[in-house]
């Protein structure tokens, strides 16, 4: 049957006695179909349609539901959630504008609109819209049947300046605070964060039977950063002390379940993987007398100690990075690059350092040295170059 220019599969009934389900189910089709016939709302045609290219805001709307389609198939849940929020207000602003079609959407109204989340939201939120709107278009032209093949109004306008400030990384004395807070899982899970580097999301999706492995003293840990849908793992080697931890935990849990980490407060929940623990961090730090920090600042924490201790590509592997790039940016945002005093005591302590000393005492005599350390270079050394 040909229903509105497409080939649709009648629904086909089995034989049945009669008055029976089948056959009931078979009449009330029939009857559908015949008020419908009377009301002249079946098609007449018999010859099949082309399918109609949507046109107008059916068109955006089409647009943006294959792209939320593709991102909840290749991306991380939070990643599509963001998608999804920052699509939707903007189709909520071109219905309200009365934009109805990709190609009249310029410059000028992607910034209006950009500009209005800015104000109301700041500007490091106003560049993730333009950031997911502009991957949106690009991946609209590609994939997309009839999608206008021109500029995207988005690429043309600049990233709102941010101040940037330091990501705060709480000090080692604070750690220790907050994990005196806490026991038994809440203690363990806060040492795996520590010792891995993981992500909450990663420590949260942790598998006794395909990610712990304690008689080799491994872990894996997995993320959706591919961006191709496809999982990422990474194995990282266990210090003794989260063995002995996560050791005791599987002993001591209160239910069998394969997720490492459960909830335990609430009986209808017992033994189900944690989602999130959003005020966790919170209560330590109160309770501890802290600045509050959170499960990501614990991350920078593992990961600014190991760049001081063995460099940035030990941070790499840490934290999961595919790019150095990427940990280079965490790295200075920690504000780990900007203690010069580290810098010098390094380069003093080396042995070209060391042996400095002993070079400047051969080669200057010992009173001009003081006479030029006591005046400045240009007043006490007329032939020095000004």
């Amino acid at each position: 049957m040909v229903i509105d220019g497409k080939q649709v599969a009648c629904k086909m009934f089995p034989p049945g006695k009669k008055h029976g389900p089948e056959w009931r189910a078979a009449k009330e089709w029939e009857e559908e179909q015949r008020k419908l016939a009377e009301a002249g709302l079946l098609p007449t045609q018999t010859e099949p349609q082309p399918a109609q290219t949507p046109t107008g805001y059916a068109r955006l709307l089409a647009w943006g539901e294959a792209y939320l389609a593709h991102a909840e198939r290749t991306m991380g849940r939070s990643t599509a959630v963001e998608k999804k929020t920052h699509l939707t207000a903007f189709f909520a602003f071109c219905r309200e504008n009365r934009i109805e079609a990709l190609e009249v959407i310029t410059k000028p109204q992607a910034y209006v609109f950009l500009s209005c989340i800015r104000d109301e939201r700041g500007a490091k939120t106003a560049n993730k819209y333009r950031k997911n709107l502009l991957a949106a278009w690009h991946w609209g032209m590609e994939w997309v049947e009839g999608f206008p093949q021109i500029i995207s109004p988005f690429l043309g306008i600049k990233p709102f300046p941010v101040e940037q400030k330091d990501r705060y990384v709480p000090s080692e004395e604070d750690v220790v605070k907050v994990l005196q807070q806490v026991e038994g899982q809440d203690l363990v899970f806060l040492l795996t964060l520590y010792f891995t580097g993981g992500r909450r999301g990663e420590i949260f999706r942790l598998s006794w039977e395909r990610d712990v492995r304690l008689d080799i003293g491994k872990i894996r840990l997995s993320d959706n950063k591919a961006g191709n849908g496809q999982k990422r793992f990474r194995w990282l080697d266990m210090h003794p002390e989260l063995v002995k931890a996560l050791s005791w935990w599987r002993e001591a849990r209160p239910c069998v379940v394969d997720n490492v980490f459960m909830q335990t407060h609430c009986d209808g929940s017992l033994g189900e993987p944690y989602r999130q623990r959003n005020t966790f961090m919170k209560r330590l730090c109160e309770r501890a007398g802290v600045r509050p920090f959170g499960f990501h600042s614990l991350r920078h924490k593992s990961a600014a100690i190991t760049f001081v201790t063995s460099g940035l590509n030990a941070a790499q592997v840490l934290m999961g990075h595919y790019r150095a790039t990427t940990t280079d940016r965490y790295v200075r945002s920690a504000g780990l690059y900007t203690d010069h005093s580290a810098i010098m005591a390094a380069l003093g302590g080396s042995g070209i350092g060391q042996a400095v000393g002993g070079l400047l005492e051969k080669s200057f005599p010992h009173e001009a040295a003081t006479s030029w350390g006591n005046c400045n270079l240009g007043a006490c050394n007329p032939a020095a170059p000004v």
